[in-house]
Order: structure tokens, then C-alpha cells, then sequence
């Protein structure tokens, strides 16, 4: 009887070790890594340390540098004109971020409801794009109390009395914010989110019968959140450094009712106190840090969490 052929089995195979980037791939590494960490350099790092040092001096334009200590940061502290620059600019953010943040999420959604013919009309509309000179000089004409259309609208058509608008202290900071309601960019951002959430997720809520605001909070909400968290970053940085168009309006009246931080900064720039203003923007620096890192490590990016 003859013995049956041996079957012989492969080989296992073996890990191949990972090759380590020879100097070619090195280099283009680095052709990548280098532009940016010079320019992230010079426009970020050296400007944010020179600006510390010289908020500790007297920090003249000509001549000799004076070392005074935290003597520019004692007299914004004494100076009470500080405070409430510091408290109108985190109004106006609160405000505006509430406002001009929130409400294009929703715009958006219901956008996306309408017919394919009117959503294109209304999305020209909303997003029509204006220069910021041009726009500003829109809206003073609007808010004018002499011959404005909203001051025609309220007393010719709403039979309300003349209304102050910029002229009054208490709504010069809502009425500021109201062109922001209308104008804001990020609804851009929150249509592509929208648009590229599988139709599944949607067809799939209503098999199980979930209403048009389940189906928000479930889903649209949460595939927005890598959208929502990055222009929720730069609304918090940009509106407490707001500056160009509160000033264009109002000038920081009526009585420096929406004066900023960053408009009283250069008020006391243009009286030559290059110190104080220096250290004013190293407080608002740490007032922006502080609060990106508290929402940086409240607000997850990830919808899946």
C-alpha cells in the first residue's frame, strides 16, 4: 500500500517591517512644515511676545524703552471707563453670537424644506454678497431717525412714536446686531452640512414617525456639529474683537454705550498711551484664550458622542 503524497503547507508570511521615509520624503516634509512654522512664527508667536514685553513699558514709538512693571495694568485698572468697555464688549458677543449664530442654523434647515426653485430665490437673497463699506452705509441710511425706512416704518405705518435707534443708549447694542441677523455668512456652511447628510437618516426617522423637530434634534443637529463648533470658535474670537462696524455706525456713542474694547483701545492709542493700549490688548488676549479653552474643552466636535 503506498503512503499518500505529504501536502506541504505555505509558508506563514512574514511582518514586513514599515520602510522609514528616505531623504527625498523627508525633505518634502519639511518644504511643508517650514513656511508654515516661519510665518506662524513672525505673525503669531514673536508679535505675541513683544506685545507682552512692551505692555510692561512704556513702549515708545521714539526713543528709550522705560520698564514701569504692571503700572500700564493699574491704571486700566483704576481707569473705570475699562470695565465697561470690557462689559459692552462681552454684551455685544453674548448678543450676537445668540443671535447671528443661531438663528442661520435654523434658516438653513427650513431652507432645505422648500422647493428646489424657491430655495435657490431665497438663498440669493439671504447671501447676496455686499461690501462691508457699502453695507454699513446701507444701514445707516435705514436706522436714520430723520428719513430712515425703519423710522418711517414706525411711525407712518406702526403709529409708534419717533424712535432713538443708535441714538439710545439702551438698544444701541440690539439695533448693531440686528444687520448681523440678516447678513451673517456662516448659513453657507450650515447648507453644505445639511446637504451632504444622507437622505437616509431622514426617510429612515420617518418610517419610525419622527416629527420635522425630532428629526431636527437627532439628526441635523449633531451632523452639524463639526460645522457648528468651528464658526462657534470664530464667532466668540471675532465678536469680542469687534471694532469696524460699531464704529462706522456709532462711534462708540451715545456716550460710549457700544464703545469695545477693541475701540477704546485705539482711543487711548491716538492720545499716545501706546503702554496702556498694549496692555489692554494682552487683557483682551486672556480674556479670548480663556474662554476658547472653558469651550474647547466643554463642546465636542465628534456628532457621534
Amino acid at each position: 500500500m503506498s503512503a499518500s503524497p505529504e501536502v506541504l503547507s505555505p509558508p506563514a508570511a512574514q511582518p514586513v517591517a514599515a520602510k522609514a521615509p528616505g531623504i527625498r520624503a523627508r525633505w518634502q516634509l519639511w518644504l511643508f512644515v517650514v513656511p508654515a512654522f516661519v510665518f506662524q512664527f513672525f505673525w503669531g508667536w514673536y508679535p505675541m511676545v513683544v506685545a507682552l514685553f512692551l505692555s510692561l513699558t512704556n513702549s515708545p514709538i521714539r526713543g528709550a524703552i522705560t520698564f514701569q512693571g504692571l503700572g500700564n495694568y493699574a491704571r486700566l485698572f483704576a481707569d473705570p471707563l475699562v470695565p465697561m468697555a470690557f462689559r459692552i464688549t462681552l454684551i455685544y458677543a453674548i448678543l450676537s453670537i445668540v443671535l447671528t449664530f443661531a438663528i442661520p442654523i435654523f434658516v438653513a434647515i427650513l431652507l432645505l424644506e422648500m422647493p428646489p426653485k424657491w430655495m435657490r430665490i431665497m438663498m440669493l437673497l439671504w447671501y447676496l454678497p455686499l461690501s462691508g463699506i457699502a453695507s454699513t452705509l446701507f444701514w445707516q441710511y435705514l436706522y436714520n431717525e430723520n428719513f430712515g425706512i425703519f423710522q418711517y416704518i414706525a411711525t407712518a405705518m406702526l403709529g409708534l412714536p419717533p424712535q432713538a435707534f443708535l441714538s439710545s443708549e439702551k438698544w444701541v447694542i440690539f439695533w448693531l446686531i440686528v444687520p448681523g441677523v440678516l447678513l451673517y455668512g456662516p448659513g453657507l456652511y450650515y447648507m453644505a452640512g445639511l446637504q451632504s447628510i444622507p437622505k437616509s437618516y431622514f426617510e429612515a426617522a420617518e418610517i419610525e414617525g419622527a416629527s420635522f423637530w425630532r428629526k431636527i434634534w437627532t439628526i441635523s443637529l449633531p451632523r452639524l456639529r463639526p460645522i457648528i463648533s468651528m464658526t462657534l470658535l470664530f464667532a466668540i474670537i471675532g465678536s469680542l474683537q469687534e471694532f469696524s462696524f460699531p464704529d462706522l455706525m456709532t462711534r462708540g456713542g451715545p456716550n460710549g454705550a457700544s464703545r469695545t474694547v477693541v475701540m477704546y483701545m485705539m482711543s487711548i492709542l491716538s492720545n499716545g498711551r501706546y503702554g496702556d493700549a498694549t496692555a489692554l490688548a494682552v487683557m483682551l488676549f486672556i480674556l479670548i484664550m480663556a474662554l476658547v479653552l472653558i469651550y474647547r474643552v466643554l463642546f465636542k466636535e465628534d456628532p457621534d458622542v
